[in-house]
């Protein structure tokens, strides 16, 4: 009997699915424009040379929490390749922009040291945001066809988005990636997606299909998520981490100050199994219950009265 046909997407949105909490985890994001195919490995199926991909793969391995995307745009042909190293962090996070004339003059670009914030001879700052679109459909039909018409609509208004390869999480295409702070979103429709990028710019987070921020751990992220909806915050910049601690085996007890450093927020979350079951990506076989948070208890508490 052939298998059921399916987009995991629809089954994840049809369970109502919690999104937060699922964002990839990377501290530093190296994104290479590659305007061709990506095979369901993009990265080791590519034609980029053994040596290029060595050094790729030698980053990936050296540096901590460091991941690699293929981008690209649809426009003529050139020469020159883009290349961006994103440092999401709590503060300051930053992009630096280098351009290619080749593949292999990325073995004389040391983005280890750019990983680390220097800008070398070559290498620049970039002040202004990228938005990044998964339409990696040879790793899952679902990022062709929601991320793909994505794409397109917001390409159309913004010169930043890109498409880029697979970003993790197949079931939440389409899903969009706002850099450098590394906000994730899950189930974008356009008109959320404006929304998204409208805020973001304003530096404020949109709550609705956010999947959490990518240089924090995934119960931080959920911790995250359910402060900024308990204290109605939607400020970036209005909290900062203080720290995360295990009490159970799945239990996590987060702590985030305000930038006034006048309150702080404590949120006491707990990861369980869902109540349904799914496909988590198009290629599944069986169906399986995913990892949701829940908000056990949180307080807020004057700084001065803790003292």
């Amino acid at each position: 009997m052939s298998q059921q046909f399916f987009y995991c997407s629809e089954l994840s949105r049809g369970a109502a699915e919690k999104t937060f909490g699922t964002a990839s985890i990377g501290n530093v994001w190296l994104l290479l424009e590659y305007p061709y195919g990506w095979g369901p490995e993009a990265l080791d199926e590519s034609s980029l040379s053994a040596p290029v991909k060595s050094y790729l793969n030698k980053f990936l391995k050296t540096v901590p929490r460091a991941r690699f995307l293929f981008i690209k745009q649809e426009r003529k042909e050139s020469d020159e390749r883009m290349a961006f190293v994103v440092r999401c962090r709590e503060r300051s996070p930053s992009i630096a922009q280098f351009k290619l004339s080749s593949y292999e003059q990325l073995l004389d670009v040391d983005i280890t040291t750019i990983a680390a914030g220097e800008m070398p001879r070559g290498v620049s700052p970039s002040a202004s945001p990228l938005y990044l679109v998964c339409t990696h459909g040879r790793r899952d039909k679902c990022c062709a066809k929601f991320g793909y018409p994505l794409y397109k609509s917001l390409r159309s208004l913004n010169h930043a988005v890109w498409q880029s390869s697979h970003v993790g999480g197949d079931r939440f295409a389409a899903n969009l990636v706002c850099f450098p702070h590394g906000l994730f979103y899950a189930h974008v429709t356009e008109e959320a997606s404006r929304r998204v990028i409208e805020e973001y710019e304003a530096r404020r987070v949109v709550l609705d299909k956010y999947r959490g921020r990518a240089c924090y751990s995934y119960p931080v992220q959920a911790a995250e998520y359910f402060i900024r909806k308990e204290a109605g915050i939607a400020g970036l910049d209005e909290l900062r981490r203080l720290g995360c601690e295990r009490v159970r085996e799945r239990s996590w007890r987060a702590r985030f100050m305000t930038a006034d450093g006048k309150t702080i927020h404590e949120a006491l979350v707990r990861s369980a199994p869902s109540d349904f079951q799914s496909y988590t990506t198009c290629q599944s076989t069986e169906r399986k219950n995913v990892i949701q948070y829940l908000l056990d208890d949180y307080h807020a508490s004057d700084v001065r009265q803790e003292a």
